[in-house]
């Protein structure tokens, strides 16, 4: 039995992920249509599972083996026990708020894909999209040992 190459794996979505983005770039950091908007430095939150979805049909994989390998190579956020990377999370941009089914990628990954295939020259800038303050503690503690996501991806939830 052969050892499965993640990292050849998320070369390969990558790749796709850059073509894709070249061709259509609303499909990223545009809030109500992306399937992932970039929310601070560190992360793009992915709408679930659209954005597995998506990712599998440009990489020629299914959604599963592209959360596997996106979480085996740490390019999903997860917490133990359970590893799974998705929440329920309170969004907003330009209008009333909606919650998603959430997962949080690391922006590099993204990033990456766009410059090295997708002809951007950078990365994308922080999106207009927001999370709900009220959701902050329990994302605090989902990212626990790690870096949360920056106050600047937070709106104040009255």
């Amino acid at each position: 039995m052969a050892l499965t190459d993640f990292t050849e794996m998320v070369e390969r979505l990558q790749k796709g992920l850059g073509k894709a983005f070249a061709e259509e770039p609303w499909m990223l950091n545009l809030p109500g249509r992306s399937v992932a908007c970039k929310i601070d430095q560190h992360y793009y939150l992915a709408v679930m599972p659209a954005f597995a979805e998506r990712l599998g049909r440009l990489g020629g994989m299914f959604p599963h083996h592209v959360v596997e390998a996106l979480v085996r190579t740490g390019n999903l956020v997860t917490r133990a026990p359970d590893r799974d990377p998705v929440l329920p999370l309170t969004v907003a941009w330009e209008g009333p708020s909606v919650t998603v089914r959430a997962a949080f990628v690391d922006a590099d990954f993204i990033d990456r894909a766009v410059k090295t295939y997708g002809g951007s020259e950078g990365g994308l800038n922080v999106s207009e999209l927001k999370i709900s303050g009220r959701d902050r503690e329990r994302l605090e503690a989902f990212f626990e040992g790690k870096t949360p996501p920056e106050g600047l991806a937070y709106f104040d939830a009255e």
